[in-house]
């Protein structure tokens, strides 16, 4: 009997172990970003999902006077000490912990208490969660923040800038003009940074030699129809990976683009853009404003008050046109073509067309509607389309007139610097707000140059950034991807204009 037992245990030993699954990393970021619920114990006045107070990066934030802690893997399974006091000073002074192994996470995850022992406020929620998913949370968590991302290197920063077929060609030589003087600008830096900080291995310790790169600029044209796009994009960033796009520019479409940068996880910063953002372009997407959807519906609301129903459509047939057709249609609002007797005009012309549009005269309207979406309206351009306008509304998102023209001084004057006074001044400054921003973005990284982090920045800078653009004050959020957050309508009678702003609904 003793010899068969042994046997037994012999045979017992001798079987394979079956390998430990391997955490899935994936269904970890599902779990923190709450794509897949994890329950919590009891009612929690926070929401359930990590990412929203902690933020996509794990960086963390402050909600009122509640400071979330970052919980990327650099900190979280780091001891919090005087070394890490150098990026995190008021969580040093606070106190010091070990760092965080797996169990501990979980401990603190079930019941609040972390590796020394503190009991964190109820506003952490505690949560009901099972040793598979904390492995696969912990997996996720230890990527965070670890590495550098594509388009990234000690020395440079790689970026694209994306045109569509629709973009017009001289609006957009003028965006990639203004772009690569921008940059070349930069790259040559007056203060010569490239020189001083390989002087000495000492400087390359200092944060302002850490933080600078050489910018590098792609041109990315799009052909075709907006169906295969996507795969023109994936391929090219395949070849050459990009840290962000900057600017760029399009007419009746860009949720390609946007779908582009959610899927890379890269920063879409502030394209020049007729169909703007929509109402939620995504986290990674910055927009300056909503587009010409949002514009259309405010002037068609208009003349559906007026008992108006329908109106001539005056611009390029293609996309765009369709694009605020079906917007008028949703409103009640038919828009012919060619030569109809219509009591109303919908205008898409840009300032100069539909000022020499509307000096032939003989068209028999009673109202006028002009949308020019991205084309900035001075005093030049009211001036040359206000006296034969007896009535109607003009919707923009910019702003116009003599303020508009004292907004845009500071982008003339660097565009008589670099010898490029032949450019469209509103296509410059808002192709300049583009690239400031990511400048901006960039240098207030201290480390962990995630895309996550940079657009989480913006969120608490973007108003204080250097204002070029011919748009009123730029700011975003949490959640908020639309920096300008309505449109001006004015009411034009007899060749004056009231300006009224009105937020987006």
């Amino acid at each position: 009997m003793r010899d068969a037992l042994a046997a037994l245990w012999a045979l017992v030993l001798a079987m394979p172990v079956p390998p430990a699954q391997a955490a899935d990393t994936e269904r970890g970021r599902a779990l923190y970003e709450g794509r897949v619920a994890m329950s919590t114990v009891g009612a929690s006045p926070m929401p359930a999902a990590c990412a929203a107070c902690h933020r996509p990066s794990g960086m963390g934030n402050f909600e009122g006077g509640l400071a979330v802690p970052p919980i990327a893997g650099p900190m979280l399974f780091e001891p919090l000490d005087r070394d890490t006091a150098r990026f995190f000073p008021a969580s040093a002074r606070w106190r010091v912990r070990p760092a965080y192994d797996e169990a501990s996470l979980g401990r603190l995850l079930r019941s609040g208490e972390s590796p020394d022992g503190v009991t964190l406020q109820p506003a952490m929620p505690r949560y009901r969660i099972d040793d598979a998913d904390l492995a696969d949370l912990s997996a996720y968590l230890r990527t965070m923040s670890q590495g550098t991302p594509p388009g990234l290197d000690a020395d440079t920063v790689r970026v694209a800038t994306v045109t569509t077929p629709d973009a017009d060609p001289r609006r957009r030589d003028a965006m990639l003009a203004t772009l690569q003087h921008f940059i070349a600008q930069k790259n040559g830096q007056s203060r010569h940074e490239v020189k001083r900080s390989v002087q000495s291995s000492r400087t390359r310790e200092m944060v302002m030699y850490r933080k600078f790169r050489i910018w590098q600029l792609e041109h990315w044209a799009l052909e075709g129809e907006p169906s295969t796009w996507a795969a023109q994009l994936d391929a090219r960033q395949s070849r050459q990976p990009v840290y962000a796009l900057v600017a760029g520019m399009g007419g009746a479409q860009w949720a390609p683009i946007d779908a582009f940068c959610a899927r890379h996880r890269l920063p879409c910063l502030l394209p020049l853009a007729e169909a703007g953002g929509g109402r939620a372009p995504g986290f990674y997407s910055l927009h300056f404003h909503a587009g010409i959807d949002a514009d259309a519906a405010m002037a068609a609301s208009r003349l559906k008050a007026q008992g108006l129903r329908r109106a001539l459509l005056w611009g390029t047939p293609g996309p765009l046109a369709d694009r605020v057709r079906g917007v008028f249609a949703e409103q009640g609002v038919a828009l012919d073509d060619g030569d109809s007797e219509a009591p109303a005009i919908v205008s898409l012309l840009p300032p100069q067309a539909h000022a020499a549009r509307l000096s032939e005269g003989g068209h028999g309207f009673r109202v006028v509607a002009w949308l020019p979406g991205t084309h900035a309206l001075g005093r030049a351009e009211l001036d040359a389309a206000l006296p034969q306008t007896q009535r109607g509304w003009i919707v923009t998102p910019m702003r116009t007139g003599e303020p508009l023209d004292r907004q845009l001084l500071r982008t003339r004057l660097w565009l008589r610097g670099q010898g490029l006074e032949s450019v469209p001044v509103d296509v410059a400054a808002s192709t300049l707000q583009a690239a400031t921003v990511l400048g901006e973005g960039l240098v207030h990284l201290d480390f962990g140059f995630t895309p996550e982090y940079l657009l989480e920045l913006l969120e608490h800078g973007l108003e204080n950034v250097i204002p070029w653009s011919p748009y009123p004050r730029l700011a975003i959020g949490p959640d908020q991807r639309i920096a300008s957050k309505g449109s001006w309508v004015g009411e034009v009678r007899e060749g004056r204009v009231a300006w009224q702003w009105q937020a987006l609904p």
